[in-house]
């Protein structure tokens, strides 16, 4: 399922991403009262504001990512820790294949983890340009029971969102919420 589209130049790039923090930085100052209301505490809107910033940075390559990528995991070759982190979730960057993957806890109920699976659906659907990104529910993943995806109509960078049972030693089922974010790959000319 791999699509190549173009990318921007990389000077557009560069000025675009300049210019994307600034209106993200603006939007954040007029869209605080809203989110505010919609989430009194400061971790929802953190974990959006990250996944925001997280968009861009797959739009615009894998030397984006580097602003996320802390310390070095340890028994994981070409994986560094996601900094800062996205609450509520275990993530990585890989450096070597340039994609972010993050991982929920476990979650007993599977009611609980479909809200939580929509709840990030619906928070990406808030934070990503609706001009340049576009969901859809897709054919759920060996591993997964539903599966969505993000796409940059400007580049091949997505967001793939996943929810996955899993079963555990004492043969009880869990649930949890799993993203891959894949890097755009060239800049378009």
């Amino acid at each position: 399922m791999y699509r190549v589209t173009p990318f921007l130049t990389a000077l557009f790039l560069v000025s675009s991403l300049s210019a994307g923090k600034t209106s993200f930085a603006s939007e954040e100052t007029s869209a605080g009262a809203t989110k505010t209301r919609i989430s009194p505490s400061s971790e929802p809107s953190q974990g959006r504001d990250l996944l925001r910033q997280l968009a861009v940075a797959l739009a615009a390559g894998s030397q984006a990512l580097s602003r996320f990528r802390g310390s070095t995991i340890e028994n994981e070759e070409g994986k560094k820790s996601f900094n800062p982190p996205i609450p509520g979730m275990d993530c990585s960057v890989d450096d070597i294949a340039n994609y972010v993957s993050c991982y929920g806890s476990a979650i007993g109920s599977k009611e609980e983890a479909d809200r939580r699976f929509v709840r990030l659906i619906n928070e990406l659907q808030a934070v990503l340009p609706s001009d340049r990104w576009r969901g859809e529910e897709t054919q759920p993943g060996i591993d997964s029971i539903r599966s969505y995806t993000y796409e940059d109509q400007n580049s091949d960078a997505h967001i793939d969102i996943d929810l996955i049972t899993q079963l555990d030693m004492e043969e009880d089922y869990s649930y949890l919420v799993r993203i891959f974010g894949w890097a755009a790959t060239e800049p378009r000319l």
